[in-house]
C-alpha cells in the first residue's frame, strides 16, 4: 500500500507541475486555468459559484475574471433571473484554448496507457477497475480536504506528540 501512495503522491506532484505549464502556455495562472476549466465542464457561472469553486474571495475573483476578460478567455452577460448578478462564460478563445489543453492531457494519458503493463489495454476490466480506483481516490482526497477542522486537530495533534 505504501508504494501505492507514493506513486499517488507522484502522480499529483507531476499533476501540479503539469496545471502550472499548461496555465503559463496560456499566460495565465493555475486559478484562472481552473476557472476555465470549471466554466468548460459546468457552463456558464455566477462569479459566487466560481469564487466558491477556486477558493477564493468574492474580490480576488473579481480580479481574476477581470484578468480573464482582459485576455478575451471570458465574457461576463447579465444575468436573466437577477437583475443584480452576472454569469461569466468562455469566449470563443477561451473555450477553443481549454479545449486544446484538455486534448494535450487526454493524448498524454493515451500515450502513458500505450507504455503501460499490455493488460490494461487488452482487459476492459481491468481498465475498469483501474478507472474506479483512480475515481474513488479522487472522491477519498475530496472529502479530507472537505474536512478542514479534523485536519487542522489532526495536525494540531501530531505537532504536540512531537514537542513532547
Amino acid at each position: 500500500m505504501e508504494g501505492l501512495a507514493r506513486q499517488v503522491r507522484e502522480l499529483i506532484v507531476a499533476s501540479d507541475h503539469y496545471r502550472q505549464t499548461m496555465a503559463a502556455g496560456l499566460r495565465i495562472g493555475i486559478s484562472e486555468s481552473a476557472v476555465l476549466g470549471h466554466l468548460l465542464h459546468n457552463g456558464m457561472q455566477t462569479p459566487s459559484v466560481i469564487s466558491a469553486r477556486v477558493g477564493l474571495t468574492p474580490a480576488s475573483t473579481t480580479a481574476l475574471l477581470d484578468r480573464l476578460a482582459g485576455a478575451q478567455l471570458v465574457r461576463r452577460r447579465p444575468h436573466p433571473h437577477d437583475r443584480r448578478s452576472v454569469l461569466v462564460e468562455l469566449t470563443d478563445l477561451g473555450h477553443s484554448s481549454i479545449e486544446e489543453m484538455y486534448t494535450m492531457f487526454a493524448l498524454d494519458i493515451d500515450a502513458a496507457l500505450e507504455e503501460a503493463d499490455p493488460r490494461l489495454r487488452a482487459e476492459p476490466a481491468l481498465r475498469e477497475a483501474v478507472t474506479d480506483l483512480l475515481g474513488r481516490m479522487a472522491a477519498a482526497l475530496r472529502e479530507r480536504s472537505g474536512d478542514r477542522r479534523g485536519i487542522e486537530e489532526a495536525l494540531a495533534a501530531a505537532r504536540r506528540s512531537a514537542r513532547s
